[in-house]
């Protein structure tokens, strides 16, 4: 397979390490650009008559009920191992959409999540679980198609994302308030009206266009907001200035997938740092920070409440 990169033109890095198998092992064998892994599931419809490979974020969670929904399929499930071998040539746990390549006959479609598109990059194995590729995700899709396969790209992203308004405010509210913890350290309770105050409040300089209070949607259920203000406080930084999440929902993996696709949108968009603060003294938002590659940057800053702690990363 990497003879044929090379054929192609493609430009790629090689990493090679011990055979993995799961998401887990790939983090634990220290793989760069964990960010832009990609896990890939070869499934077929209750008729074996229609077969995908479906390439998305490794630290996305999507049933096969809503990938068949997105599709538009008929029930799905994972395909058997005789399938991926005589379809694709692979073993398990070297499953990649290079494998497509290896189906003569075109059965299969290959289906790539759009936040793979977004992030502009992605890793996959080379049809070897004791190497990773690091490709563009335009070279992968040209590439696949160029060699008569079908590829589409899909939204697997299980929460509808768009910014909030004043008319989302009770919804806002009742999110906030499942999370008492943070507002005794925060120092001062949430109301309508500091919410309604936080949807428009800017850093200092920055214009009301650099800032959207974004809302996460499941099924018209408010689970998430993210408050993100870019070009601050340089042109080329985002500054987030709030990731909560329900309290019912904690513990769920929900914050880290919102915060990885958004930090995917935000490289996508040209930004080349992200920079935030934690409250001094809680330790659960030091560990998720420190957790997605967040380290600290510059000095705790005292305000007349609590302690702020500076954190940044590269994207």
């Amino acid at each position: 397979m990497l003879r044929l990169l090379d054929r192609s033109g493609i430009a790629y890095e090689l990493y090679e390490h011990d055979a993995v198998f799961t998401v887990e092992q790939a983090h634990a064998a220290g793989i760069p650009h964990q960010e832009l892994g990609a896990k890939n599931l070869f499934l077929r419809d209750d008729r074996h008559r229609a077969y995908y490979l479906v390439c998305l974020p490794d630290e996305k969670s999507v049933s096969l009920r809503e990938i068949q929904e997105r599709l538009g399929s008929r029930r799905l499930s994972f395909a058997s191992e005789k399938d991926l071998r005589s379809m694709l040539g692979l073993a398990p746990g070297s499953v990649t959409p290079l494998g497509a390549l290896n189906d003569a006959e075109g059965r299969v479609e290959v289906v790539i999540d759009r936040g793979l598109v977004d992030a502009g990059r992605v890793t996959v194995h080379p049809c070897d679980n004791t190497a990773t590729v690091l490709l563009a995700t335009a070279d992968l899709i040209a590439l696949l198609r160029e060699h008569g396969h079908d590829v589409r790209v899909v939204d697997l992203f299980p929460f509808a994302r768009r910014r909030l308004t004043d008319e989302d405010l009770l919804a806002l509210l009742a999110l906030c308030e499942s999370n008492p913890t943070y507002y005794e350290l925060y120092g001062k309770p949430p109301t309508l009206e500091n919410l309604a105050q936080a949807l428009r409040e800017l850093p200092p300089g920055c214009s009301a266009d650099q800032k959207v209070f974004l809302g996460f949607f499941e099924e018209g259920e408010l689970v998430a907001v993210m408050d993100v203000v870019r070009g601050y406080p340089d042109e080329r930084t985002a500054y987030v200035g709030l990731l909560m999440v329900d309290g019912a929902r904690h513990g769920c993996g929900i914050g880290t997938l919102i915060m990885r696709a958004e930090l995917r949108r935000l490289r996508a968009e040209g930004l080349s740092r992200v920079r935030l603060a934690y409250i001094e003294g809680n330790e659960p938002a030091r560990k998720f920070w420190t957790k997605l590659g967040f380290e600290p940057a510059g000095m705790p800053v005292s305000t007349p409440r609590y302690v702020a702690v500076p954190m940044g990363r590269a994207l």
